[in-house]
């Protein structure tokens, strides 16, 4: 048995029930949400005036009796209404810690309102007002306002205690570099500020977002920056320094907005705007590495505040919930996240929660050890120091000891309490704890069972009583476990059937208070499962007397697979005995030759776990021996086959005689089987009369001779069926052969014709031989050997094949040889002609040159083809049309082809060539323009052999390469070139005309949008083109274009004179699609380089202005305080030039 006791941490937080602070009682936040936690537990408020998107703040007297709240902007009395002077204080309602509320150490009526603007909205400082509430009949009145402390601000604000006890720190950043400021504040007011410049440089940018946070001791910092890091520092209470900074975020991560320390401080939480929550233990040596990511069931998260109660709440960002952590001061999953679980009344909750000095937030304190035995720790969490303690146990003990143990002498319920007492006040906790027995596991006996399964199901639950003994089951849970550490662990509880496998299974039993389950006991037991043979029916041994003398030698071993019926021989052992009384008491086992004493006997055996021999199963078979017979070896029976299929029917009954030899057949039974199985089993005896073959060609058919009085006394023998293919001809080709010496003879070598008499069959198979009649093919006599020349033109010739396993197997054929005279190719002349067309191509009648290639040979035996290749010719492949050709290129080489009209293979090639000759080109434009600044004009003909110019009379007036025009009108150009010994012409016409020019334009735009109208105004004479990419013209003086800078040209259209001058087009795109890809990623107006003093606002669709940039920058990402926006129509507001505005609105698309 093993007694375990293992310690239970229990947490327990919760605001002092004594003269406790309440200045952090009441909320006010989000869209007129409020919570009051004066009565120990959260109940909503929806009286509050305050409507904000993110910071603001509360404060309440020390009986937690609201004073004002505020949003930064505006300061509300208890009454809900803005306070005299209590406009207009430069908070911002998009800002993460618009406004701080601290009190004026001394000074219970006197109050600073710290703000710090927003990012995104141009000014960003940090200034304070300060509240007096003895003014206004006691509602109080903004007495000073808006006084500048620094800038740019970071949008963090916190504010904690300082180690006197008195003053208070206001903490906060820069939005540009690593600077901190620390401000203590005192009775007589704010002095000049502790400056520490250590971690994440800003740039000014959106990341800078997020909330600023200390723990309740004052000790560690810990900030959030949007998409850049989580910062964990500490901080000096006495002197205001910041030191040992460690980056724990992880930077894959989007939108860090929330922070918040647990009350003891050991535990940081951090939120991101995609939902996530996490948690991390500042005690760990790697806080980065301790990160847990707690479950979680929203979309987003918002700020992390810590309430008086001593949870952590959560704004989930426009839902009217809260959600809460429980135990903050548990590690992982036990700090017991609950979401959605505070309802506000119908009201909203945006983004930010009321931060507070987190120093409100300071005692509580922990237990652990609750089994009746243990010492049980008591600890004190306070974050000032302690004056004097006093614990009380709930037992009449006491002790004032700050961290102090106890230990309990009976079980049963106590109401502990501790007071404290620090330099500013003594606050009392009380909790109720519980301790509890501790168990006794009895011992529990082993369970055995022997049975043929290889698995047994116990019901775990039967062995309780065991187990507890005269213990109460009402008192006590009991679980069982594969492990020693799953029982002490509690965890991985056996099912309560289980099942368990062949073999010995320790099982640990741990018996557990139902009070407290970690006060418990362990015991142990084995669970032995033995595994019993599983047999069948073994057949009687019966064997033929091979010697005549009755006995036979058994080898029982031979049984010992039947016996075990499938059963592992590792697991079993088997042996044989004479009698059954034997084999029961395992005495007197058989040897395993064992000699029968007489003809018949009876054999048992004993089949035994190897294991647990006393888990066993016994069984009989019966021996005999009877008289022998002799199957004898006949020959093989063999058929020549009909359709080659290598199949036939054979009398298998032929083959009697030879089996049975010399023995009396009345003794004997003869039988025929497909298998040595077969026979040896007597099972599917073929049909002897009339067997035909399964297995083609060859199959071995197996003989069985029986004794007639005892089919077990038999022998075997076998034999095989052979079938021999007869081979089957198809039609021969004739063999015809071009002459080479056209003498009408040839040598032929008919062994090339074997291949096609054999077709499919396989030449080793078969013999082929060659004869000069059918009669001696039909003999196989008098064969052709070596080549042959022809006797007569043409001649027949005839064949034998045969089987060359069976000659008798054999068929004839015959086929005719013939010898053709070879002819040839005569080379004809070249074709040449002019391009007249200028096509290229022209249609030829080949045929015109069938006489020159023939030469004088028999047209009605020869016959002519033409092709573009010589291997086309020679494979007399791809033949050209003879009397229609039309060319592909201008040079052309054709080949023609001359063969014999019976045998195509008996040819000859030649070839010609088609000349196309081009026209020569003067290569003229068909207009010439003498332009205003040109006057003169002279063409060049180019280089040919002559030259004609023609005027528009047709009278000529020059034959040299240049001629000079001075007049308009239209002329002609005459020339010649001789080329592969054609000479070829071509005339050509132009005309020459005059053009206008443009003098100076003017571009007009209208419109704008996303599309720009350019209106172009020229000066000057004749039509003119324009363009604004200086390739494409067009007649049209108006474009229609996207905002931007373009060159806009104008010209004559024959080119003589060319303007160009620059334009900016003004204007927007109507959507944007910032996903990711690249494209069209951000937002802005177009083409305001004219206008560098120009804003730009983007509002949504109800107005609310989200961001303010510059036309000259990057433009707008589709981001609200780092968070992308939805896919929706937003609105813009344009001011540029003098005072002029320009509105419209654009869609953003996901």
């Amino acid at each position: 048995m093993y007694l375990r006791f293992f310690l239970l941490l229990l947490t327990i937080l919760f605001t002092g029930k004594l003269c406790a602070q309440q200045e952090a009682a009441i909320w006010y936040f989000g869209e007129n949400a409020g919570l009051d936690f004066r009565s120990g537990a959260p109940v909503p408020l929806t009286n509050g005036a305050l409507n904000t998107n993110e910071g603001c703040s509360t404060i309440s007297d020390f009986s937690g009796n609201l004073l004002f709240y505020t949003d930064g902007i505006t300061v509300w009395n208890r009454n809900h209404i803005p306070m005299p002077n209590g406009n207009g204080l430069m908070g911002n309602p998009s800002s993460t810690q618009s406004g701080l509320i601290v009190p004026t150490p001394g000074n219970p009526d006197q109050f600073y309102v710290f703000t710090s603007g927003a990012i995104e909205w141009g000014t960003h400082d940090v200034r304070y007002s300060i509240v007096d509430l003895t003014l206004d009949g006691g509602l109080g009145d903004v007495v000073q306002k808006n006084t500048f402390l620094f800038d740019p601000s970071a949008e963090k604000l916190t504010a904690v205690e300082h180690a006197n006890g008195t003053d208070i720190w206001l903490l906060t950043r820069r939005s540009i570099g690593n600077r901190f400021y620390a401000y203590r504040i005192t009775p007589a007011g704010i002095t000049t500020p502790i400056i520490s410049n250590l971690g994440v440089v800003l740039n000014d940018g959106p990341d800078s977002l997020g909330y600023f946070k200390v723990s309740p001791d004052g000790t560690k910092a810990a900030l959030v920056y949007s998409d850049l890091e989580v910062e964990l520092m500490d901080f000096n209470t006495a002197t205001g320094q910041f030191s040992n900074v460690r980056e724990i975020g992880d930077g894959d991560l989007f939108g860090y907005y929330g922070v918040e320390f647990s009350p003891s401080g050991r535990f940081v939480y951090v939120t991101n705007l995609d939902g996530d929550l996490f948690q991390y233990d500042t005690l760990a040596a790697d806080v980065k590495g301790s990160k847990i990511q707690l479950p979680s069931n929203t979309e987003l998260h918002g700020a992390l505040q810590l309430a008086i109660d001593g949870k952590i709440y959560i704004s989930d960002g426009n839902v009217p919930t809260l959600s809460v952590i429980e135990d903050p001061d548990v590690l992982g999953i036990g700090c017991n996240v609950n979401y959605n679980a505070i309802g506000l009344a119908g009201q909203i909750s945006r983004f930010g929660l009321p931060p507070f000095i987190q120093s409100y937030f300071l005692v509580s304190f922990t237990a652990q050890h609750f089994c009746l035995g243990d010492v049980t720790q008591f600890n004190i969490n306070a974050s000032e120091p302690i004056i004097s303690i006093l614990w009380d146990f709930g037992d009449g003990n006491t002790s004032t000891i700050e961290n102090a143990t106890h230990t309990y002498a009976t079980p049963g319920d106590y109401t502990v309490s501790v007071t404290v007492t620090t330099a500013s006040e003594t606050k009392t906790e009380i909790e109720q704890i519980t301790i509890s027995a501790v168990p006794v596991a009895n011992i529990v006996a082993n369970m055995e069972v022997c049975q043929p399964e290889t698995t047994y199901d116990l019901d775990l639950s039967s062995l309780d009583t065991q187990v507890l003994g005269a213990q109460p089951a009402t008192d006590f849970s009991i679980n069982y476990f594969a492990s020693q550490a799953d029982a002490d662990s509690n965890t991985n509880a056996l099912a309560q059937t289980t099942t368990f496998n062949n073999g010995t299974t320790t099982v640990y039993a741990r018996i557990s208070n139902t009070q407290n389950n970690l006060c418990y006991d362990t015991t142990s037991f084995d669970v032995i499962v033995k595994e019993a043979p599983e047999l069948g029916t073994v057949t009687d041994w019966v064997v033929c007397d091979d010697d005549a003398d009755g006995l036979y030698t058994f080898d029982l071993a031979t049984k010992n697979a039947e016996v075990l019926n499938g059963e592992d021989p590792l697991v079993f052992d088997l042996a044989y005995f004479p009698t059954q009384a034997d084999a029961d008491a395992a005495t007197n086992a058989l040897p395993t030759n064992y000699t029968n004493t007489l003809a018949a006997e009876t054999i048992f055996y004993r089949v035994q776990n190897s294991t647990y021999p006393d888990c066993f199963e016994t069984g009989s078979f019966g021996v005999e021996v009877i008289g022998q017979v002799v199957a004898n070896q006949p020959n093989n029976m063999q058929a020549c086959d009909d359709n080659n299929d290598g199949i036939f029917t054979f009398d298998l009954t032929a083959q009697e005689a030879q089996i049975i030899g010399a023995q009396t057949t009345s003794s004997i039974v003869i039988s025929f089987h497909p298998s040595q199985t077969d026979a040896d089993a007597n099972t599917n005896a073929l049909n002897a009369g009339n067997y035909t073959n399964t297995t083609s060609y060859q199959e071995t058919i197996y003989v069985r001779v029986s004794n007639t009085s005892d089919a077990s006394c038999y022998d075997t023998s076998n034999f095989d069926v052979l079938v021999f293919d007869t081979p089957m001809l198809t039609d021969i080709s004739d063999w015809l052969i071009c002459d080479d010496n056209n003498d009408g003879l040839y040598n032929f070598d008919f062994g090339l014709k074997d291949v096609e008499i054999l077709g499919t069959l396989t030449a080793t198979d078969y013999m082929i031989s060659y004869h000069e009649n059918q009669t001696d093919a039909d003999t196989g006599v008098n064969a052709i050997a070596g080549t042959y020349q022809n006797t007569s033109n043409p001649q027949t010739i005839y064949f034998r094949i045969e089987n060359n396993s069976n000659t008798t197997c054999s068929d004839t054929g015959s086929f005719a040889i013939q010898v053709f005279d070879e002819p040839t190719a005569s080379q004809p002349s070249d074709i040449i002609i002019c391009d007249t067309n200028e096509t290229g191509r022209y249609q030829f009648d080949l045929s015109e040159k069938d006489s020159e290639v023939l030469n004088g040979q028999d047209t009605a035996i020869y016959e002519v083809s033409y092709h573009a290749s010589e291997l086309d010719a020679m494979n007399n492949g791809n033949a050209l049309s003879s009397t229609n050709y039309s060319n592909i290129q201008m040079n052309e080489v054709v080949y023609a082809r001359v063969q014999h009209s019976q045998l195509t293979d008996c040819y000859a090639v030649n070839h010609f060539s088609l000349f196309i000759n081009p026209l020569p080109d003067p290569g003229l434009e068909e207009i010439y323009v003498i332009c205003p600044d040109s006057p003169d004009l002279q063409i060049d003909g180019g280089v040919f052999e002559s030259w004609e110019w023609r005027n528009n009379e047709g009278s000529v007036i020059g034959n040299q390469q240049a001629q000079n025009i001075v007049e308009l009108g239209t002329y002609t150009l005459a020339v010649t070139q001789t080329t592969n010994g054609v000479v070829c012409e071509k005339t050509v016409a132009f005309e020459v005309v005059s053009s206008g020019a443009p003098d100076s334009f003017t571009v007009d735009t209208s419109g704008l949008s996303d599309r720009i109208t350019l209106i172009i105004d020229a000066v000057g004479i004749g039509d003119f083109e324009y363009s604004i990419d200086g390739e494409n013209y067009q007649t049209d003086n108006q474009f229609e274009v996207f905002p931007g800078s373009y060159t806009v040209y104008v010209r004559d259209p024959f080119e003589c004179r060319t303007l160009s001058q620059d334009i900016v087009a003004m204007g927007y795109e109507k959507f944007f699609t910032p996903n990711g890809d690249g494209i069209h990623e951000n937002w802005n107006v177009i083409g305001t380089e004219l206008f560098p003093e120009a804003r730009l606002y983007i509002y949504d669709r109800y107005g609310k202005l989200l961001r303010q940039i510059s036309p000259q920058g990057p433009g707008w990402d589709g981001s609200y305080l780092g968070r992308p926006l939805p896919s929706s129509d937003y609105w813009f507001m344009f001011e540029y030039g003098e005072g002029e505005v320009f509105t419209g609105h654009f869609a953003l698309k996901r």
